[in-house]
């Protein structure tokens, strides 16, 4: 692995334990291996008790040792539960109960049931049961409350899907959206569209209708990523190099943080205390305060280039994908 003076094998779970310098403790769930394919999106349950780790394609299994693009982990024993082989995997999410895993794959949106591990539905690319025509362009997938429904966001615009109904519509026919998630409480989204003008770069919307509540204008290039801290308040990252916290009712800009330059990635906790930030051709973390927007520290630690965030619901943990296929868990300041 590189680095083996800093960690210590535990046999009986297959993780290592490391920390390094100032930048806290760690644990490796899935090791670096170069020629994996890389991790593209990871979630956690509402519980905390699974990971959805969506990954892009690399070396065939044979050279890896890896036979999934979709692996469910659980988090008590740190074993996988199941893989799956769609083909390159985008993003994953499950649904507030945990019954429902959505993922978008190179041909469209899919839903398995965790207890059965059956397909329930799927919007393809081929257009039977697709709203959108390119479904093949989808980009993230996180749930809602209303519904609950899985709200894909891609080339067309925003699909929503009701997987135990199988229905679905367009939710939003807004061209280019690049990224979005959705409020702790499921009632509210917040989406990055890239064409759009000078003045309106991401907005909130409301999940059950998609009615617009605030538009967020105020970086002065394109926003990246964007992630709710709390129920009332959003962070975006732009190519201008700060992270913007935003009141979401109002769109009110409330503090500025200055980043190192090109962030692709950024997480938030439920709890709106802790940001967390990755940055291209960089293996490090930036954790910042959201509230005074004061660094927190920097994790190192991860050998290759961080392509995939995410922030346990407690707040306790934050999970960390890399180009290399690498998965760590960081524990967060409380």
């Amino acid at each position: 692995m590189g680095r083996s003076r800093q960690f210590t094998w535990l046999p009986l779970i297959g993780l290592s334990l490391g920390a390094c310098a100032g930048s806290g403790s760690y644990t490796v769930l899935v090791p670096p291996n170069q020629v994996a394919a890389p991790v593209r999106d990871l979630a956690v349950g509402r519980d905390g008790k699974r990971l959805v780790v969506a990954k892009g394609l690399g070396a065939p299994a044979e050279h890896t040792g890896e036979a999934w693009e979709l692996g469910v982990w659980s988090l008590g024993d740190s074993k996988l539960e199941f893989g799956r082989t769609p083909g390159a995997v985008t993003s994953a999410a499950f649904s507030p109960d945990g019954g429902t895993l959505a993922f978008v794959a190179q041909d469209g949106l899919w839903f398995i049931e965790m207890d059965s591990r059956r397909l329930l539905a799927a919007l393809s690319s081929d257009g039977s049961q697709s709203p959108f025509l390119h479904m093949s362009q989808l980009r993230r997938v996180r749930f809602s409350a209303a519904g609950p429904a899985a709200l894909a966001c891609g080339s067309d615009g925003v699909v929503a899907h009701r997987p135990h109904d199988n229905l679905q519509k367009v939710w939003l026919n807004k061209p280019e959206c690049t990224a979005l998630d959705v409020s702790p409480d499921g009632q509210a989204v917040a989406l990055v569209f890239g064409a759009h003008d000078e003045h309106t770069q991401a907005e909130v919307r409301y999940a059950e209708t998609s009615a617009l509540i605030s538009q967020l204008r105020g970086h002065q290039d394109t926003v990246i990523d964007v992630c709710f801290t709390g129920r009332t308040q959003v962070a975006t990252a732009s190519r201008d190099n700060t992270i913007r916290v935003w009141q979401a009712k109002s769109g009110e800009s409330l503090r500025t943080i200055s980043i190192p330059p090109m962030v692709t990635h950024l997480a938030c906790s439920a709890s709106g205390s802790v940001l967390a930030s990755a940055h291209s051709n960089d293996s490090t973390i930036h954790l910042w305060d959201a509230g005074s927007g004061q660094s927190l520290g920097v994790l190192h630690g991860q050998g290759g280039t961080v392509t995939a965030l995410a922030i346990s619901p407690d707040g306790s943990a934050l999970y960390s994908g890399a180009e290399d296929g690498s998965i760590f868990i960081w524990s967060l300041p409380r």
